[in-house]
């Protein structure tokens, strides 16, 4: 599971992240507050919005060809960072901040 947060001016809210959905896996199902998607290498993608926190947890195909497992990650970090408003490499360093707090 990871929790990503979101840059100022970029609001947490379901509207916001059924809107990225759609653009980036087209169709997805939802269970309550969560949010799931199938798409390219993921098999399965589980979304939320909690506490001001974008909630994520994922389960990959590894037999998948490299075309599709690099499409698959474009694809995913162009939806992060349209959401969050953080770039890979932004992301990259908060998670890295934050294990080194640990």
């Amino acid at each position: 599971m990871r929790e990503y947060q979101f840059k100022r001016g970029f609001k947490p809210n379901e509207e916001r992240l059924e809107e990225a959905i759609k653009k980036y896996f087209g169709d997805f199902r939802r269970e309550g507050d969560t949010y799931i998607v199938s798409y390219g290498a993921i098999e399965e993608l589980k979304l939320k919005i909690q506490s001001k926190k974008l909630i994520v947890e994922s389960k990959t195909n590894p037999a998948v060809s490299n075309d599709v497992a690099t499409d698959t990650l474009k694809t995913y970090n162009r939806f992060l960072e349209e959401l969050t408003g953080y770039t890979a490499r932004e992301r990259q360093k908060r998670l890295k901040k934050s294990i080194e707090k640990e």
